[in-house]
């Protein structure tokens, strides 16, 4: 072919029309590829990051709920909360659960042989219920038995017996006398 027939084939209307075409089809692509395609990444993560946001919202909503709930219960105790103080100290304290016991051993005739205090956790850890565990042999007739462990109840600080065991005293010279061991535990937070 010569030169003259290739440029009249190059400058012909149907070659100008596929040039003309495949130029569009191409700066199309590359329209859509650069301009469009972000644009829909953009618009579907921004609707993901809506459904997010919403099951962040409803959660949000949950804990306000509960909050404000925490919040209502504690103004309808509010005047009951150094009882709750008094019941379950921030501390330990055992030498005032120690005076609990022995003034309320005193009073109902129950003779402390011996006292032992079993489990008390000092460590600094999260606001969780711990407990000291106060093991108390003595002697004492039954109903001085039943008055001392309703006067523990009694008392301000949170306690309970965990574990009662009641044996007859075989030294005893009355009918009525009774070895018991007491497990007793108070609470602290």
């Amino acid at each position: 072919m010569k030169t003259a027939d290739i440029t009249k084939a190059i400058f012909s209307k149907k070659t100008q029309d596929y040039t003309f075409v495949v130029l569009f089809l191409l700066i199309f692509s590359v329209f859509i590829f650069f301009a469009i395609n972000p644009s829909l990444k953009t618009a579907f993560s921004l609707k993901k990051e809506e459904k997010d946001l919403t099951k962040i919202d409803a959660l949000y909503e949950q804990k306000i709920m509960n909050i404000a709930s925490i919040q209502s219960q504690i103004e309808e105790n509010r005047e009951d909360i150094p009882l709750f103080n008094q019941a379950i100290s921030e501390f330990p304290e055992v030498n005032k659960m120690v005076n609990d016991i022995k003034s309320a051993a005193d009073k109902n005739s129950f003779v402390i042989k011996k006292a032992n205090i079993a489990d008390v956790n000092l460590a600094q850890n999260k606001k969780a219920l711990e407990k000291i565990r106060m093991i108390v042999e003595g002697k004492t007739n039954f109903d001085n038995l039943m008055s001392l462990i309703q006067d523990l109840f009694l008392q301000r600080r949170l306690k309970s017996v965990s574990n009662l065991v009641i044996n007859q005293d075989q030294d005893a010279t009355g009918s009525g006398e009774l070895e018991v061991i007491l497990t007793i535990d108070g609470f602290y937070l």
